[in-house]
């Protein structure tokens, strides 16, 4: 290979490429993009997912696992996040049709942790289980 008429051997061409593309992929798990993603509604003082009546369901995951909770706020009037206490995640807290996100890795032991919205700790609460 040559740039501007010097040869330059390919290994540091190679070794610079690997470092970048190392670099993509940590930049990646960084910002979410490999997480999986979750879309919570609050709404009658509860979470829901979207097409499942069940309120403040079960949110199974691997250990380790990256999840990142989408909370959308359809309860008029009201003020709710989406918190796990255990991994200090929370999602900002949402006034009526607001939208937020938090991205969090899984604990890394299987069990059962609690979900929370921080201003009604008594109604909306849910678990998140860690099976592997």
């Amino acid at each position: 290979m040559s740039n501007w008429g010097r040869r330059i051997s390919t290994e540091p061409v190679a070794i610079v490429a690997v470092v970048f593309m190392v670099a993509m992929g940590v930049a990646r798990a960084l910002m979410g993009e490999n997480a999986r993603e979750i879309t919570l509604v609050a709404k009658d003082m509860a979470f829901y997912v979207e097409g499942n009546p069940t309120a403040n369901p079960v949110i199974e995951a691997r250990p380790g696992e990256t999840l990142r909770i989408v909370l959308e706020n359809r309860d008029r009037g009201m003020t709710h996040d989406f918190a796990v206490p255990s991994v200090d995640a929370a999602t900002n807290l949402l006034k009526w049709n607001e939208q937020d996100e938090v991205t969090f890795e899984v604990p890394s032991e299987p069990g059962t942790y609690e979900y929370v919205c921080q201003p009604h700790l008594l109604m909306m609460k849910g678990t998140l289980k860690v099976v592997r």
